[in-house]
């Protein structure tokens, strides 16, 4: 049955989710002990989808809101760095506007770039972390697992990972 005219979006939502469950066969399905069990419905209308790995690092983190949306932008690799505005012809020259010797990318701006890399260096120092650098990837693997945990200093170190990333 098609979708009336005239319905809210919320309606429409709605509409779509029952046609969904309409084609989706037998409802005995989703009924335990004679019991309709909602959390068996749920998993077959949602989106299977890859886990994301760095989901600690955005949504456990105790930053400001605005560093964790950068990061979030630069863990998708979405942030509007020079060399992803040249390729929209919206700028003419990439280079790095830090160090001024190659093309600013993410990876290149977190944290190879001489002096982004020389400020993490001395948060980290600041902070009593020690830590190697390392290319972008290596960090975010680093926050990962830190963030597993609990622990003041792992929300320390997503806190610095987040706000730093914001500050650069």
């Amino acid at each position: 049955m098609p979708i009336p005219n005239g319905l809210s979006w919320s309606l429409k939502k709605i509409w779509q989710q029952r046609e969904t469950l309409s084609s989706s066969g037998d409802m005995q399905k989703f009924v335990t002990s004679g019991k309709f069990k909602i959390q068996r419905l749920y998993n077959h209308l949602r989106q299977q989808g890859e886990p994301v790995r760095w989901k600690r690092i955005v949504c456990n983190s105790h930053a400001s809101p605005k560093s964790v949306f950068i990061v979030w932008l630069a863990l998708q690799d979405r942030l509007a760095t020079k060399d992803r505005l040249r390729r929209w012809n919206i700028i003419a020259d990439s280079v790095c506007s830090l160090c001024h010797n190659t093309d600013e990318s993410r990876d290149h701006l977190f944290f190879e770039c001489s002096y982004s890399a020389e400020i993490w260096s001395h948060v980290l120092q600041r902070s009593g972390i020690h830590r190697t650098s390392g290319t972008w990837n290596e960090k975010v693997q680093w926050v990962q697992k830190v963030s597993r945990s609990t622990r003041s200093k792992a929300r320390l170190c997503n806190s610095l990972f987040c706000e730093t990333v914001y500050s650069i």
